[in-house]
């Protein structure tokens, strides 16, 4: 009995995206959401996020969770908390008439977190809002929203969910972010201060000193391994085709009568064709978007895991051997076609090359 071709899935495991600083004006109050311009997070991930000096959300119904980031003057951009709320206008008085008043926010009124787990909607003007479960992330309701609050949180940094050990590190990088960012910017993408890239400007001049001259524009890294993936069945492929090649190097001596060759490198290749649609597929599956997305993604988070899969849990019948057979690599999406006619499904069809080792996996363990 030969295999059927229906048998045959596409398992992939994206590329973690890396970690993102964002800093306090990237906050939209009205939508609740923050501007991130890395495109490597996509609806439906699970994030961190962490910031040594609290975030601008309210866990305990108290204000934001971040205690040094409430303002002092009425009419100010940061929010105003307890310490500060017999102020409405410049009418008011600056200072309380009891001294046992608390003029600064403290943890003790405020609370501080550093650290939580949300999932996140990304819109269509890449802004990030944050959710409690997947289902609501990818739905993006705006009632379902986490609150975000107008705090200054120097530099907070939203990353994948992964291990224990990547989110200490992650823990640890916070208390690096800087802490006036008035004079110091870190890269959104790297975690980089600005203080670490050379200057392209001769006057004035600029040193590496961290509250010297620094040029924020137009530097263009400015603000443009735990890993929390999991394998999940590529949904909505109706074909894939995997070629793998070794073209051989000829090494005949001159003068020899028979040729002789060796295999080079090995390579591969191949097509999907997919349905389009977007659709909640569960935890162990992804729609046909996110082959869409791999796509345009040209730095961390552009490759895949893949898993060519052609047979999948096979019993022993007669000389059938029981187990899997599969294909194991990498790829890169490097070409789409979307194809629309009237009155039928809109489909797709996608190239890709494989990248580093590619496997034969096969067995029952």
């Amino acid at each position: 009995m030969a295999l059927l071709g229906c048998g045959g899935q596409v398992y992939l495991k994206r590329e973690a995206p890396q970690a993102t600083v964002v800093q306090p004006d990237s906050i939209h109050v009205g939508s609740n959401s923050i501007y991130v311009r890395n495109p490597a997070y996509w609806s439906g991930d699970q994030v961190t996020l962490t910031c040594d000096s609290g975030l601008p959300i309210d866990t305990s119904s108290n204000g934001p969770d971040a205690p040094d980031g409430y303002g002092t003057y009425a009419g100010s951009v940061w929010t105003i908390g307890t310490n500060r709320d017999h102020i409405a206008n410049n009418a008011d008085d600056f200072y309380t008439s009891t001294d046992a008043d608390q003029f600064y926010m403290r943890q003790q009124e405020a609370g501080l977190t550093t650290s939580i787990d949300y999932f996140i909607y990304r819109d269509k003007l890449d802004r990030l809002s944050f959710y409690t479960s997947r289902a609501a992330a990818l739905n993006g309701a705006t009632n379902q929203r986490i609150t975000l609050y107008k705090v200054d949180f120097n530099g907070l940094i939203i990353s994948p969910s992964g291990s224990a050990e990547y989110q200490n590190a992650i823990a640890l990088c916070a208390g690096d972010v800087g802490e006036y960012s008035f004079s110091d910017t870190q890269d959104e993408i790297t975690l980089d201060s600005i203080c670490d890239y050379a200057p392209t400007y001769t006057l004035p001049a600029a040193t590496n000193t961290e509250y010297d001259n620094a040029e924020i524009t137009p530097r263009s890294a400015i603000n443009t391994e735990g890993d929390g993936t999991l394998w999940t069945i590529q949904a909505d492929l109706s074909e894939w085709t995997l070629n793998l090649s070794a073209p051989e190097v000829d090494t005949t001596a001159v003068g020899e009568r028979f040729g002789n060759s060796v295999k080079s490198i090995i390579t591969g290749g191949g097509t999907m064709d997919f349905l389009v649609e977007r659709r909640d597929t569960g935890d162990n599956e992804r729609d046909s978007t996110q082959l869409m997305r791999l796509l345009l993604l040209t730095e961390k988070g552009c490759k895949a895991d893949a898993q060519f899969w052609m047979a999948k849990d096979r019993t022993a019948v007669d000389t059938i051997l029981p187990g899997d057979l599969y294909y194991e690599t990498q790829l890169l999406v490097t070409s789409i076609a979307i194809n629309t006619r009237a009155g039928d499904v809109i489909a797709g069809s996608l190239n890709f090359v494989t990248v580093d080792e590619v496997a034969l996996r096969m067995g029952t363990n």
